[in-house]
């Protein structure tokens, strides 16, 4: 998924800080020593009605730890003082240790369809570059997109965005990092050309990011997010077809403006790219035509995606209840194998495990975050900041959790600023009575915009390690990308979403 790469080359990697482990953990103890607020016993007592003293008294103790978990936690994923995956069993054990859950329950708190789903679209995802599939993609880009520059960018903004709705950026990106690197390399012997050069490279990196938000397969912060709203009941569950058609209007309008805004930024020094495109293709007709197997692998990719986006209607009709979007991802995973595609080893090497552990880790702190009532006392402790600046709920509400997710997205990971604050911002609307859809699918999309830093997306990091951008490179793209997705974000919230979609802005309206 989208934020892999970074994950894995620095959390996963990476052996304890001991300094930002300090700082975690004395968070969490001052936390926990604090008296437990009156407003926590009060919303202990409002949620979980007349249950004794006690057990009130406990219920706000349970409160607080959670809270004083969430504040370590958002510790821990913006510093990596731990491994990442340590992270996520770190959650599990808080609640082990200071009686937040019962032993037999924990594992049922990190089990989700979404995790199902997260497991089986990164298989799926690997199969196809087993196969070869990713660079299959590439050749057919620059085939179709012709010999101007232009073009080619255009060409290439498109090709990394719509594979990465459905397959991980971190798969994607590397793919198209060679053909770039020919054509300038090629271009470059005629005329230099390092503006070619960094042009090209960043087309990819914005694709990427561009594309993600508009499937719930883009990225892990999506998966997450839909398994936060399915918590909330049926009635706020979002399919993979309502998320594409919520999704499409920022990938298309925000992958618009960078076919304008790259090229102004990084103005090319040849206009037509004739020369290196035609030798490029030499070497891509060498590969020849796709096999049986690779169009095997292929139409089972398009099936699955078929799938997810009728699971609520042509498969529930045919076998008589939806199988979920972890259900579909499963499917093509073991049909995978069951046809002799692939093997439990390949996965066992291909497939970053620790990705599927740190996300069910994020499930198990919604999860808790909820039941325990932590997220409700927050949330209306956040409303009440709110209402003084009139931003308490309805659209108000919505376009400011987009401008909270924009801004900690470059801090940290996008999974993990759903998995930090999306349990809050959806209790805050239902407490304010705002859609909690509007607030949630704002919040994953949002957090697709890490363009200042190069560790933002691991498509970021992908590029610059081919050599040809600097930090300052993102630094001035995001100068101009950053407010402009902020306020085509608003545009589809306001007219698109609430206007031609018909989405109710408040629970009940």
């Amino acid at each position: 998924m989208p934020n892999q790469t970074k994950e894995t080359s620095s959390g996963f990697g990476k052996t304890t800080d001991f300094k930002w482990l300090f700082v975690g953990l004395i968070i969490f103890v001052f936390i926990w020593l604090l008296p437990t607020p009156q407003s926590m016993l009060d919303k202990a007592a409002e949620i979980f009605g007349d249950i004794g003293t006690d057990q009130i008294a406990n219920k706000a103790y349970n409160m607080k730890v959670i809270i004083a978990l969430l504040a370590t936690c958002t510790i821990f994923f913006a510093t990596e003082a731990i491994p990442m995956p340590a992270v996520a069993l770190f959650i599990g054990l808080v609640q082990l240790y200071f009686g937040v859950t019962e032993p037999y329950k924990i594992v049922s708190t990190y089990a989700h369809d979404a995790v199902w789903f997260i497991t089986g679209s990164l298989a799926m995802g690997a199969t196809m570059v087993k196969y070869g599939l990713d660079k299959r993609i590439g050749m057919l880009v620059i085939k179709l997109s012709g010999t101007k520059t232009r073009n080619i960018v255009f060409g290439i903004l498109i090709g990394t965005a719509i594979p990465s709705a459905f397959v991980s950026e971190a798969s994607i990106a590397p793919m198209f990092v060679p053909i770039a690197l020919s054509l300038y390399t090629l271009t470059n012997k005629i005329t230099p050309a390092p503006k070619l050069g960094k042009l090209l490279m960043m087309a990819i990196a914005i694709g990427c990011m561009v594309g993600a938000p508009m499937s719930p397969t883009g990225g892990a912060r999506n998966a997450i997010m839909i398994g936060f709203l399915s918590n909330l009941g049926t009635q706020y569950e979002v399919d993979f077809f309502q998320w594409m058609i919520m999704g499409v209007f920022y990938t298309v309008f925000l992958g618009l403006f960078f076919a304008f805004l790259l090229p102004f930024l990084y103005k090319p020094e040849v206009s037509d790219l004739s020369h290196a495109v035609s030798k490029l293709k030499k070497d891509l007709d060498k590969h020849g035509k796709m096999s049986k197997k690779e169009w095997i692998v292929a139409l089972i990719m398009i099936l699955m995606i078929f799938m997810w986006i009728t699971d609520k209607s042509v498969v529930a009709s045919l076998i008589g209840f939806p199988l979920g979007l972890g259900g579909v991802a499963m499917t093509g995973m073991v049909l995978y194998m069951i046809l002799g595609l692939t093997s439990w080893s390949d996965y066992e090497k291909n497939i970053s495990w620790g990705v599927i552990v740190l996300y069910a880790g994020a499930i198990s702190l919604g999860s808790v975050f909820k039941s325990s009532g932590a997220a409700k006392w927050l949330a209306d402790s956040l409303i009440g900041i709110l209402s003084t600046m009139g931003i308490e709920q309805g659209l108000a509400l919505v376009v400011f959790i987009a401008l909270i997710g924009a801004l900690m997205t470059n801090f940290m990971s996008a999974g993990a600023t759903v998995a930090v604050i999306g349990p809050v911002v959806l209790e805050m609307a239902l407490s304010s009575g705002t859609n909690p859809i509007l607030v949630g699918v704002s919040l994953a999309i949002s957090t697709s915009m890490a363009f200042w830093l190069v560790v933002g997306t691991p498509a970021s990091a992908i590029v610059y390690s081919a050599g040809m951008l600097d930090a300052k490179d993102f630094i001035r793209m995001a100068t101009f990308a950053w407010p402009a997705a902020l306020l085509i974000m608003v545009v589809m919230i306001i007219f698109y979403w609430a206007g031609l979609l018909g989405y109710n802005v408040m629970i009940g309206a």
